[in-house]
């Protein structure tokens, strides 16, 4: 199995977010990877005031029925500061891609204050990069756990259970090598940036970001899980 790591194309094993720090109200389209912000958008979200450095996190959730992607709300309230995330529960659902009016808003290319989840389901090292031209990029490397016993099988679901935090800023990744085992979710957190993607080296043309290809036939399955 392919591990289908591409911030571009967002499965049921993926979780895109966004923080909105000034309040306003900014409208969004969902539709298949590859797309663009449609002008008859009817998804806002709504930011009031409030305090940026007191997030709180607001799961929306994907559905795909008759032809056309659904948020599980059409409206979403937040205060200043607040983080959404939007995620395809349905394992058998098409990759979408989540298009704001305003251009820091897109799943499909990563500005700021903005993140990706993936949750690794491929044992072996994941090299990954950026398919917008920068250098920023890292290894995952994904262990298959002894599960021979009770206790081992218990701490597999534990360590499962746990998100690894990637941070991304100036063009770099820290830690750029992370060690996870398989099932194990990593958030990449983007604070501040010109608009970069988190896609497996195997996808992208030349192995350094400089041209990527959109693959939407693959789907993935698993969960997430954003750390706190």
């Amino acid at each position: 199995m392919t591990e289908q790591l591409d911030s571009r194309v967002l499965r049921h094993t993926d979780t895109y977010g966004q923080r909105f720090m000034k309040p306003g109200t900014y409208r969004y389209s969902i539709s298949a990877a590859g797309g663009s912000f449609s002008d008859d958008a009817r998804y806002v979200i709504e930011v009031k005031d409030g305090d940026p450095s007191q997030m709180t996190q607001t799961l929306v959730t994907i559905a795909f029925k008759d032809g056309r992607f659904t948020p599980s709300e059409e409206t979403v309230e937040i205060a200043a500061g607040d983080l959404v995330m939007w995620h395809s529960q349905d394992a058998e659902s098409h990759p979408f891609a989540v298009h704001g009016e305003k251009e820091f808003f897109s799943s499909e290319r990563l500005v700021n204050e903005s993140g990706y989840t993936h949750a690794f389901l491929t044992p072996g090292d994941h090299a990954w990069g950026d398919a917008y031209g920068s250098d920023v990029g890292g290894v995952i490397r994904v262990a298959v756990p002894d599960v021979s016993s009770k206790s081992e099988f218990a701490e597999w679901q534990r360590q499962a259970g746990e998100g690894v935090l990637v941070m991304i800023a100036d063009g770099r990744a820290e830690p750029a090598e992370v060690n996870i085992v398989v099932g194990q979710t990593v958030y990449f957190a983007l604070t501040k940036g010109p608009g970069i993607s988190i896609t497996a080296k195997e996808l992208l043309q030349d192995g350094k970001g400089r041209k990527g290809v959109i693959d939407t036939r693959l789907k993935g399955a698993a969960f997430f899980r954003v750390p706190a």
